[in-house]
């Protein structure tokens, strides 16, 4: 049996694949992250409100994520306590508005400057990208910074900022605020409808059919036909199993999909496993990755997901023609994007400005016991965080991140998401590919 070693380039952090071969086709692949910076450890004895200035840290793509699921777990801190906080829909807004801006850079920044050079580089080995001849990318990264621009009128920066305290938010908006952040938006989604999609935004919505953007040329359609030409509509189907356990205004609770069939998901049936870590083993552990499962089955998690629960019209098209491949979960972002531009559209005009940002708690914080959960929808999936905490210390703090379900580690009885992706195909371009198609995370994963 042929063994192969790659290291993974163009990911957030480092990561290597090993792949086993057999009769020149992947039998199987062992994914393998080896930082580690033990975030979670070093939160242990800490006061509990340095959680919210800490898992920021965790990740530079998706910090404001990390500080969302840390308040609402220290929230359910006070809730367990006996104290049910209040937040008011201003704070609520305001939480949704930088989490979307944050979604919104991840996958146009993804789609442009790792799934386009790839599937490049899928056309033509020797292609090396470079950024000074590709005007387009200079406008995608001028998108990029609108999008962050837009969210740090509320969060004060990008990434690690820490914006959001028990009881609601720690900003405090002007109308200029709001008409400056619209402009911001207003920019990105003005790039979104002239390069990403290649139309307006409210025609781009209102597609139900994987034939009615294939038929206009953009940066979209133009990813779509490489991935047709090299096969990615075939390759890279998993399970064909969703999950997503954050809130959503695409959806109501918790949900899971098997398929097109939804239903009710709840975070109690989430594992966590140590196995092929070197937590668990050090010497035969291969991974500083964790695995999540959900009653024992690996789900896949992010955009694809959360519109396959939603029941959104044009995914649920694109699954019906690819089920699960590569192609899907790729465009599953580039919908998805529309969706948030639109939403974010509409929680700038509507925000209530008058209401008070933050409703501080009764109970002294110094003196909590309690246990809470926090679950979010990050960019690229499910978030949770848990922690435990003893008269304002933390005893325990745990977090379980998108990369985590998605590219875990299980066995050759019981595969992995990415696992179950990666079996069968005839070469490591493919495989790469493959597994990037679910935006890997190196440093959230390894926290």
């Amino acid at each position: 049996m042929k063994i192969t070693k790659e290291i993974i380039q163009r990911i957030e952090g480092e990561a290597t694949l090993e792949l086993e071969w057999e009769k020149e086709q992947v039998s199987f692949a062992k994914i393998k992250f080896f930082n580690y910076r033990g975030i979670e450890e070093i939160l242990k004895k800490r006061p509990l409100l340095d959680a919210l200035a800490l898992t920021p840290k965790v990740c530079g793509i998706c910090s404001h994520s990390h500080a969302i699921a840390s308040v609402l777990a220290i929230e359910e801190c006070f809730k367990s306590a006996g104290e049910s906080l209040h937040v008011n829909q201003k704070a609520k807004d305001i939480r949704e508005i930088a989490l979307n801006a944050e979604k919104i850079q991840n996958h146009i920044k993804w789609y442009f400057f790792t799934i386009l050079p790839e599937l490049k580089r899928v056309s033509d080995p020797t292609y090396k990208g470079n950024a000074f001849k590709e005007k387009q990318w200079f406008q995608a990264q001028r998108a990029i910074m609108d999008s962050l621009k837009m969210g740090a009128h509320f969060t004060g920066q990008w990434p690690h900022g820490s914006f959001v305290m028990a009881g609601g938010v720690t900003c405090d908006p002007l109308r200029s605020d709001l008409i400056s952040a619209h402009g911001c938006l207003d920019a990105v989604i003005a790039f979104c409808e002239e390069h990403f999609y290649g139309m307006s935004l409210e025609e781009f919505l209102s597609f139900d059919s994987a034939l009615q953007v294939m038929s206009v040329p953009s940066a979209l359609s133009f990813g779509i036909d490489e991935m047709l030409k090299h096969g990615f509509d075939r390759l890279g189907r998993s399970f064909d199993r969703f999950l997503a356990l954050g809130e959503s205004f695409m959806y109501e609770g918790s949900l899971k999909a098997s398929k097109t069939t939804v239903l009710g998901a709840d975070v109690k049936y989430v594992h966590e496993s140590l196995d092929h870590t070197f937590f668990a083993d050090k010497n035969s552990g291969y991974t500083y990755s964790k695995s999540a499962m959900y009653k024992k089955s690996f789900c896949e998690v992010g955009p694809l997901s959360r519109l396959m629960v939603a029941k959104e019209p044009l995914m649920r098209d694109f699954h019906r023609r690819f089920k699960d491949a590569a192609l899907t979960r790729v465009v599953a972002r580039a919908v998805e994007c529309a969706h948030l531009l639109w939403r974010t559209k509409a929680l700038l005009q509507s925000i209530d400005l008058k209401e008070a940002s933050l409703i501080p708690p009764k109970k002294e914080i110094h003196g909590l016991s309690g246990e809470g959960v926090g679950v979010i929808e990050a960019p690229r999936g499910s978030l949770i965080h848990h922690v435990v905490v003893h008269q304002g210390i933390i005893e325990s703090y745990d977090i379980i991140t998108p990369t985590v379900w998605n590219l875990g580690n299980g066995d050759k009885q019981n595969p992995s998401t990415a696992q179950k992706a990666l079996i069968g195909l005839n070469s490591f371009t493919k495989a790469d590919f493959v597994l990037k198609s679910f935006d890997v995370c190196s440093v959230c994963t390894t926290q």
